[in-house]
């Protein structure tokens, strides 16, 4: 091999040696898109660490087994049995079908050799290295970079508010999550054409795709015409939502055991039975929602029954006190854990709509007890959990006045990411 040779082999190994000493070159962009549509298999791309290095890319197929991949790029059976062998990082038996993965290669004269790495992109938060060196195989699994940014969001609602968030290229989940933010002010079974919401929130980005939604920090919602706010308040390490003057925006009961239904029949003395064609009172609330999606205690409390009977199906009684109990009737199934006795916080899934005994289709009837008779629980009065006290409430107005400056200060249905911060974990 001629000096230049050697010394070319050099560089190569120099880099190689770099991956080891900083995973952030170039690991972690290695599966996006735009990086693969380059022609890696050229020397003609941006980095010089691609320089003399031949990539190939694939995926894990059904039934395959590691050992065959390796043994396929030429990998010796020293290499493989100290690979397949090390399952304190990574079981190689527990490859997933589909998961993409990048043998990394020298080329010297043009001529490929043997792998000297193999990248298996596990998820979109982590990917695991294998040294497939024989006399130093390693298994390392790195975390790709997260970056949080704050943004503000807005919209005008056209059609549901899961289809509003899609159109508008916001994270859907933040839907779910304003409905727990709004759950005892906001019917958003009847959120409707034109209501209108801005948020601000923290976003998780990896390689610039959002992997996660977290930390809603404020919200202003015009529903029906008027104007709700709801600002985050940590304390004791969790975090409640206040309205614009300090106030707690929790109540004893949630607005509904299900998210993002209908009500499909009201409390009614005089009801029409569906089945029988009888006129007999429905003193329960009945919510329709698809087949299995959870149901959620309203409040907290004590399961005192959790069982199957004829004209109720599966259902669930839950005691909240000495005066109110609930009610959650044609379950598909009851959750697990659900027996008299045990406890419940309120938002515990309690089991799953379905439409077990007297009942035309999916959805769960919700029956709301005081003092043992049945009533409307949309017309039950129940006051707002009690936070701060008014010195607190002071503060707290005072501390929010620049979120809500921000808020206000864009129109509705601006939709865009406005990003207030930025951050690398």
């Amino acid at each position: 091999m001629t000096k230049m040779k050697i010394s070319f082999l050099a560089l190569i190994l120099f880099f190689f040696a770099g991956i080891q000493a900083n995973n952030t070159l170039p690991f972690n962009t290695f599966f996006i898109d735009s990086v693969k549509t380059k022609n890696l298999e050229n020397k003609e791309v941006d980095m010089p660490f691609w320089v003399g290095l031949h990539h190939t890319y694939g995926k894990i197929k059904s039934n395959q087994v590691f050992s065959s991949l390796l043994r396929e790029k030429g990998c010796n059976s020293k290499t493989i049995q100290a690979i397949t062998s090390n399952t304190d990082v990574f079981n190689v038996g527990k490859i997933t079908s589909g998961t993409e993965y990048c043998f990394i290669s020298s080329t010297i004269n043009d001529s490929v050799t043997t792998p000297r790495y193999l990248v298996y992109n596990e998820d979109v938060a982590s990917y695991v290295v294998f040294d497939l060196q024989d006399e130093n195989t390693k298994v390392t699994r790195y975390q790709r970079p997260v970056e949080v940014r704050e943004k503000i969001a807005t919209g005008i609602v056209e059609g549901s508010l899961w289809e509003t968030f899609d159109k508008n290229n916001i994270n859907p989940v933040i839907a779910s999550q304003l409905a727990d933010v709004f759950a005892y002010t906001i019917n958003f079974f009847k959120v409707r054409k034109d209501d209108k919401f801005k948020i601000i929130y923290n976003e998780k980005l990896i390689n610039g795709v959002s992997v996660e939604v977290t930390d809603i920090k404020a919200v202003s919602f015009q529903y029906h015409g008027k104007e709700y706010y709801a600002f985050a308040h940590e304390h004791d390490g969790k975090v409640d939502y206040l309205d614009e003057d300090g106030k707690s925006m929790k109540m004893r009961f949630l607005m509904a055991p299900v998210k993002f239904s209908r009500i499909s029949s009201k409390y009614n003395t005089h009801r029409l039975h569906p089945v029988t064609g009888k006129v007999k009172g429905h003193f329960g609330t009945d919510f329709a929602a698809s087949h299995g999606a959870p149901i959620y205690a309203t409040a907290d409390g004590v399961v005192s029954e959790a069982r199957f009977k004829q004209y109720n199906g599966n259902y669930v009684k839950i005691r909240h006190d000495k005066t109110y109990e609930t009610q959650y009737l044609h379950m598909s199934k009851i959750a697990k854990g659900m027996r008299p006795g045990a406890k419940v916080r309120q938002g515990d899934i309690i089991g799953y709509v379905g439409s077990t005994g007297l009942a035309t289709g999916p959805h769960v009837c919700y029956r709301f007890w005081k003092n043992g008779k049945q009533v409307d629980p949309f017309k039950e009065p129940d006051a707002k959990a009690m936070l701060l006290n008014a010195a607190e409430q002071k503060e707290f107005v005072a501390k929010i006045k620049e979120i809500r400056k921000d808020l206000d200060a864009m129109a509705y249905g601006e939709s865009k990411s406005k990003e207030l911060t930025a951050s690398v974990k």
